[in-house]
């Protein structure tokens, strides 16, 4: 079977604010174990991209063993391009570093660093990089993301002649290899695999008719609408078809595009169909909405869920 290429969309470039602060035990740097240290990682503002802090107490490699390296992560695995501005601060032994304008092009991940200082420095009293057996590494910067990628896979070959063939009832085999749901009614022992057939009451003709222009991998990316997506999104999350589930949220953001008018609406979609890459979309753009005080349509019908999200994003990240 020979899948079609599958294309990319380049998005419009996204600015967001990272800010976090690291707490590290002294404990812990005197007896790691490994190579680093790392944070927690956080989600930026900006739909897919994380970054997190790392410590090489003993250098990265054997030519560096008593030079102390810091150094920022990023991870983008949907982004094309980053350009970083950022400052890296610990207040309390008055060391300061800066970088403007770092680009991070085409890879799942990127770091830069710099080091601090030696390890004897690292813990000398005078130095002050410990306060109270802890230090507090600060981050502050600016990220531009570039050329999101959203993709959506093509046609199969084989899947075109089975639709085209004379007999289109769904095979068996089609649905198996579609659902994991399907899959184990199909043979189970129970009504659905003594029938041979499974029967669905809870969703709309339109909604299974599209599901088999999926299974039969036809177009049916013109048939996601605004009004049949929740539905769709239900459906592929119900038996659990994960690439229907993938391509509808594309669809959404792609085809239909978030705005103030449908936003609140597609994010308590998906918290109820377990779409996290719609969510995430969601709350960057609410998040840039509540920073630019621009007003949005229902907002007092958002779920909780959301609301708490954006509530703990609004503050600065802290890892310990």
């Amino acid at each position: 079977m020979h899948r079609k290429q599958v294309s990319y969309r380049v998005i419009p470039t996204t600015e967001c604010q990272i800010r976090m602060k690291w707490r590290i035990k002294e404990d812990d740097v005197r007896n790691i174990q490994g190579q680093s240290l790392k944070s927690k990682t956080f989600r930026a503002n900006a739909p897919s991209v994380k970054y997190f802090l790392s410590l090489y107490p003993n250098g990265i490699n054997n030519s560096e063993a008593n030079s102390v390296k810091l150094d920022v992560h990023l991870d983008f695995p949907k982004v094309i391009n980053i350009t970083a501005s950022f400052s890296v601060a610990i207040k309390s032994a008055s060391w300061l570093l800066k970088f403007t304008d770092v680009n991070f092009f085409m890879v799942a991940n990127g770091s830069q660093g710099a080091s601090i200082c030696t390890r004897d420095e690292l813990f000398s009293l005078e130095k002050k990089f410990f306060v109270n057996g802890i230090m507090e590494i600060q981050l502050e910067g600016t990220l531009k993301a570039c050329g999101i990628k959203r993709k959506a896979p093509e046609s199969l070959s084989l899947a075109q002649a089975l639709w085209e063939a004379d007999d289109k009832d769904v095979h068996k085999w089609i649905l198996c290899v579609k659902s994991s749901v399907f899959k184990a009614e199909l043979n189970s022992g129970m009504k659905e695999a003594l029938e041979n057939k499974i029967t669905i009451i809870d969703f709309s003709f339109e909604t299974v008719e599209i599901v088999l222009h999926y299974c039969y991998e036809r177009d049916f990316y013109n048939l996601i609408t605004e009004e049949n997506a929740s539905e769709l999104l239900h459906f592929a999350d119900k038996y659990n078809i994960e690439l229907l589930h993938h391509t509808i949220q594309i669809a959404l953001f792609r085809k239909i595009g978030i705005g103030t008018a449908n936003v609140v609406k597609f994010a308590n979609m998906s918290v109820t169909s377990n779409a996290h890459e719609l969510q995430e979309d969601c709350v960057c753009f609410l998040l840039n909405a509540i920073k630019n005080q621009t007003p949005v349509d229902d907002i007092d019908d958002l779920k909780d869920e959301i609301a708490c999200e954006l509530g703990r994003r609004s503050f600065l990240s802290v890892s310990k």
